[in-house]
């Protein structure tokens, strides 16, 4: 069910009504807020931008180092869902740009849940943080079972209008409707987790993809009680690819926190940043954060770091993997097959793009594009 603007304000203001300030506070977009990101949106037309927003000029390096190439399966259901997207964005906003980087870092997140939940389709998979909807869409698109949030009034119209659009309008969208259990795409606003605290949403794998670090802890700690029940109750996880931009805490104090509320970490691969924690089993915590303090050699260089940083990625070995229990033996099994099988050439990629006949870039790109040395 498409929702408009001025609903979802509206609504938002209500349902802060009853919200504790700390959790007003905690759930505010500290580091959109931080690096002068635009965050909320007044007219329909604006939401176009963000379709394919944060991941400008990323798309050879997303394709052959963080998915080391797509297989043909996955290449038919990125065709598919990018042209669903295109059409949606034509549709809407009279826009023909074709969303790339997003895309193909999607393809990776989606291996990382394939690989927990295999090819169980009825296993739900719950996402924090969706950005700019395209994980969603592909999983949509894949038949998974999926919901859903975002703190940011902008990321979370552009995604209902992404999932309305796939599933032909039969989203449940929790701004304006109840929840129906049995949905197979639920869409919650971040004031309703509140009110929904002691009956969470049924949820097998939570992911939220470059966006732990730049959460505050104390949302962190939320969603840490929220689903506990429910993962311990399901044998679940959480995973993710990409700790975010730190804003006040690293991988190793998000490592701790996580640990604090009784999620083992069992899954860590340094150089693609992919993160694995069980309600349950053994726990990688001590020796991975020992290798990561290893790696700080000057105390100020802690400050500094983008998630683990890229000027410490060197210092580990590229296939320093850490594995641990059930869940980490699982990812790390299946994502060798993943890197083992067949890939399409990038340039089969390429020419599939120009096969739509792209009339424009997407604004952030169009804007990376100009800004270049030599850029016009």
């Amino acid at each position: 069910m498409e929702l408009s603007i001025e609903k979802y304000d509206e609504s938002e203001k209500v349902g802060r009504i009853k919200l504790p300030n700390r959790f007003i506070r905690a759930f505010r977009g500290q580091c959109f807020e931080n690096g002068g990101f635009p965050t909320r949106v007044y007219f329909e037309e604006e939401l176009h931008r963000y379709i394919d927003s944060m991941h400008a000029n990323s798309f050879e390096t997303y394709y052959k180092k963080l998915c080391e190439g797509i297989t043909s399966e996955e290449f038919e259901l990125l065709k598919k869902c990018t042209e669903d997207v295109m059409t949606m964005t034509k549709k809407l906003y009279s826009k023909t740009f074709v969303v790339k980087s997003p895309m193909i870092a999607a393809i990776c997140q989606r291996r990382i849940l394939k690989s927990v939940i295999g090819e169980d389709k009825n296993k739900r998979v719950f996402e924090i943080g969706g950005g700019s909807g395209i994980l969603g869409a592909l999983l949509i698109e894949d038949g998974i079972k999926y919901a859903a949030t975002d703190i940011t009034q902008a990321f979370y119209l552009i995604q209902n209008r992404i999932y309305d659009y796939i599933q032909k309008g039969d989203l449940n969208e929790l701004v304006i409707e109840d929840l129906k259990e049995d949905s197979r795409v639920i869409h919650i606003p971040y004031w309703k987790l509140w009110e929904c605290r002691s009956n969470p949403i049924d949820a097998d794998i939570i992911m939220a993809n470059h966006a732990f670090l730049e959460m505050s802890q104390n949302s962190i700690r939320f969603y840490l009680n929220y689903f506990k029940k429910t993962l311990e109750k399901n044998d679940g996880a959480i995973v993710f690819q990409g700790g975010g931009w730190r804003v006040n805490q690293n991988m190793i104090d998000l490592i701790e926190l996580f640990e604090d509320y009784g999620y083992k970490l069992q899954y860590f691969d340094h150089s693609k940043e992919i993160v694995g924690f069980s309600t349950h089993g053994p726990s990688l915590k001590n020796q991975v954060i020992s290798e990561l303090k290893k790696l700080l050699k000057r105390k100020k260089e802690t400050e500094k770091i983008y998630s683990l940083g890229e000027n410490l990625l060197s210092r580990l070995p590229k296939d320093k993997i850490f594995i641990t229990g059930d869940l980490g033996k699982k990812i790390n099994s299946n994502l060798k097959k993943y890197y083992t099988m067949k890939k399409v050439d990038i340039n089969e990629v390429i020419k599939f793009y120009d096969s739509l006949e792209i009339s424009c870039l997407s604004p952030d790109d169009e804007f990376s594009e100009y800004i270049k040395v030599g850029g016009k």
